[in-house]
């Protein structure tokens, strides 16, 4: 789904491209080879190129935010998939202990593994020529869809020490902090959002980190930094998914009493 959208876009852009091709030829095919050149050069001194250029550069950008939508949806829907098993999994456990009477519960069921749980390994190698670090990112990001987060973690620091400069970086950045907030390291949640947002003024992932950070303080109870952090959120997001979910949360803690 991912690849036909993203080639969709780029098939648009050609199109566009080739359009303006055909009609700059049939537009010079009755014109003299002098007229041909001033035609040229009008053209060329027009907003047609400037035009272009920026109808490029639109569906560049609209295929990048594209890709971040589907990615953080992916995340949402295997974070959604993580709980649907823990709590299968549980219920089997209970089932199993009350079947055996509740007598020495140790004895007949194994312990559920949390979804942190160590296993493989987790280092992640740097890849020669792969100058953004793609495939250690979506390592790092693959771990923390299968809820491996302590796992991820690493992944993900391991990828800010070698591609300080990637496309990816303040992704990364932000999977940091939402692994860390997952893992219910509050205080290290909030501090890697909170670099995300100096570091990366301009990503687009700063409304959900500012989300988040009112999450953390809200976990952390220091309500007055949550409710500010929140109250940022409706008023630099106005009309969002973010703004919603801050509206709704800042009425949670109106309600509980906060």
């Amino acid at each position: 789904m991912k690849n036909k959208m993203i080639k969709t876009s780029l098939l648009v852009c050609g199109l566009l491209a080739s359009a303006n091709v055909l009609a700059a030829d049939a537009s010079l095919a009755n014109l003299s080879e002098k007229q041909r050149i001033e035609r040229l050069e009008r053209m060329m001194n027009s907003d047609v190129l400037r035009e272009q250029t920026q109808t490029v550069q639109s569906l560049r950008e609209e295929v990048s935010a594209l890709r971040e939508q589907i990615e953080q949806q992916e995340y949402e829907l295997e974070s959604m998939k993580q709980r649907q098993r823990n709590l299968y999994l549980d219920m089997d456990r209970r089932i199993s202990n009350a079947e055996a009477g509740g007598r020495n519960n140790a004895s007949f069921t194994a312990p559920v593994p949390p979804p942190n749980t160590p296993g493989g390994n987790t280092v992640v190698p740097v890849v020669a020529g792969d100058v953004d670090g793609q495939a250690t990112y979506s390592r790092a990001f693959a771990l923390l869809k299968e809820g491996q987060y302590e796992q991820s973690i690493k992944a993900f620091e391991i990828f800010r020490k070698n591609y300080p400069n990637s496309k990816y970086a303040d992704n990364a950045q932000y999977w940091l902090g939402e692994a860390n907030y997952v893992s219910r390291d509050y205080k290290k949640a909030l501090s890697e959002f909170q670099q995300l947002i100096a570091q990366y003024p301009e990503s687009s992932k700063n409304s959900g980190a500012r989300l988040k950070i009112g999450y953390v303080y809200f976990e952390l109870k220091n309500w007055s930094a949550a409710r500010e952090a929140l109250q940022q959120v409706v008023t630099l997001y106005p009309d969002t998914t973010v703004a919603k979910k801050a509206t709704e949360r800042l009425q949670r803690i109106k309600r509980e009493g906060h």
